[in-house]
């Protein structure tokens, strides 16, 4: 689980699961496990089987000789030989890495077949020493080679018709019926073997492929882990950058405001006592500075805990600019009017907020360096648009050129007001010429307040 901070914008702790792995086993691959582990344990009891039949026909031979069988003399070291291909197929599955262990399979087969047929000519109880060739075909030969699987029904079926080699037609033909037989019950063994060794190799295939799908999944989840990680990180860095930023334009159209309010009304104080202005005059100069202090020191505390502007908790957003606007005029001894067009309605906070601070931006902005003797503030409803005109009759500035502000660092809330609109899709707009006047218009989606 991973903490997203709240600078992010997301709920403060929201916690978002990161997997990392893949389950151990899904269903098939626990089901190809499951049938790899059969197979492996037949093979393992298929093991043994050769040199049981081999023991169990040696043991009849020796105790119980047919009347046809050969002298032990004969017997015996042709069995010895027979053991011996047994044993070279045990010693190499000993080495699996051996070179031979594929390459030699078919010779091995080859001498046992040979051996066998010799048996059962030496005696008929070596027929039950040909299932040995059986297994050893299923085990081990592949592809064509695999064919050869029935070849040990022929030393099978001369054992069953006495260990003799047919010598006139009804011998024969006995022979033949009998290898029939036996062909046909191996053939459809062999055909259910051949089955079950290429499905066990799909198998192995698709186990392997299951296996390296979720090795890829696993890595490519770790990787994506670590991209979660970093876009966190990200998003983290972006939330600070956006507070600082949002500090920086409430800050200006607060702070900032309110001290080059002071700033003026000191000035104003002292250049009246130095007139020799009654006291009364400097007095409410002062009684200004003191309210414009007191104003920014509010609106700085709520800034600092992202509140909405005092004004509007108070009143709605035309309340809010007819006070402004009133109270503006009155601090600067300024004509000022506000206008509303269209029908007013709540709108979104952020919208609200952003059309206020441009009028107090702009509004300061005047008193600074318009020398205007008139304001006017129009605030318009459309269907889909909100907007804001702040027009003064004052000695403007050259479009072209910077205002003389920004050279001393004082053009700072013109970008401000324009950030503030473009957070919200909205344009900021100014008209102006020397000499005649200063327009500011704002224009922003008329988004509805959420009920």
């Amino acid at each position: 689980m991973i903490s997203v901070p709240a600078e992010t914008g997301l709920p403060a702790e929201t916690s978002v699961p990161v997997e990392t792995g893949v389950p151990a086993e899904t269903g098939a691959g626990t089901e190809t496990q499951r049938l790899d582990s059969w197979q492996g344990r037949l093979d393992r009891a298929l093991g043994p089987v050769g040199y049981a039949c081999w023991a169990v026909a040696t043991i009849l031979a020796t105790a119980l000789p047919s009347p046809h069988a050969r002298p032990l003399t004969t017997t015996l070291p042709v069995a010895a030989a027979a053991l011996a291909f047994l044993l070279a197929r045990t010693a190499l599955d000993r080495f699996p890495a051996a070179a031979g262990r594929t390459r030699y399979s078919l010779p091995l087969f080859l001498g046992l077949l040979t051996t066998t047929l010799l048996l059962v000519l030496c005696d008929p109880w070596f027929g039950f020493f040909s299932f040995a060739g059986y297994v050893h075909a299923a085990r081990y030969l592949h592809g064509p080679a695999r064919l050869l699987g029935v070849a040990p029904a022929i030393p099978a079926s001369i054992s069953q018709t006495g260990s003799r080699i047919p010598s006139s037609g009804p011998q024969l033909g006995g022979f033949l019926a009998v290898l029939t037989l036996n062909l046909t019950v191996i053939g459809v063994i062999s055909a259910l073997a051949s089955v079950n060794a290429r499905l066990s190799l799909r198998r192995q295939q698709a186990n392997a492929e299951l296996t390296e799908a979720n090795r890829r999944l696993t890595e490519t989840l770790a990787e994506n882990a670590g991209l979660h990680a970093q876009l966190v990180a990200q998003a983290r860095e972006a939330g600070i950058i956006d507070e600082r930023q949002r500090l920086a334009r409430e800050l200006h159209d607060t702070v900032a405001q309110g001290l080059a309010g002071i700033v003026t009304q000191l000035q104003a104080a002292d250049q009246a006592r130095e007139q020799g202005s009654p006291a009364e005059q400097w007095q409410r100069h002062l009684d200004n500075a003191a309210q414009l202090a007191r104003q920014s020191l509010t609106q700085a505390r709520r800034a600092v805990h992202a509140l909405r502007p005092e004004e509007l908790d108070r009143a709605d957003l035309v309340q809010a600019l007819a006070e402004l606007t009133e109270r503006w005029g009155e601090l600067h001894q300024i004509r000022a009017g506000f206008t509303v067009t269209g029908e007013a309605r709540p709108l979104h906070p952020e919208v609200e907020v952003t059309l206020l601070r441009t009028a107090q931006e702009s509004l300061a902005n005047v008193a600074k360096h318009a020398e205007a003797g008139r304001v006017g503030l129009t605030l318009s409803y459309m269907p889909e648009l909100v907007t804001l005109d702040i027009r003064d009759d004052g000695v403007g500035f050259d479009p072209r050129r910077e205002p003389a502000s920004r050279a001393t660092g004082g053009g700072y809330g013109l970008g401000v007001m324009r950030t503030r609109a473009q957070l919200l899709a909205g344009r900021l707009e100014i008209e102006t010429e020397p000499n005649g006047g200063t327009t500011v218009s704002v224009a922003l989606p008329a988004l509805a307040r959420a009920e």
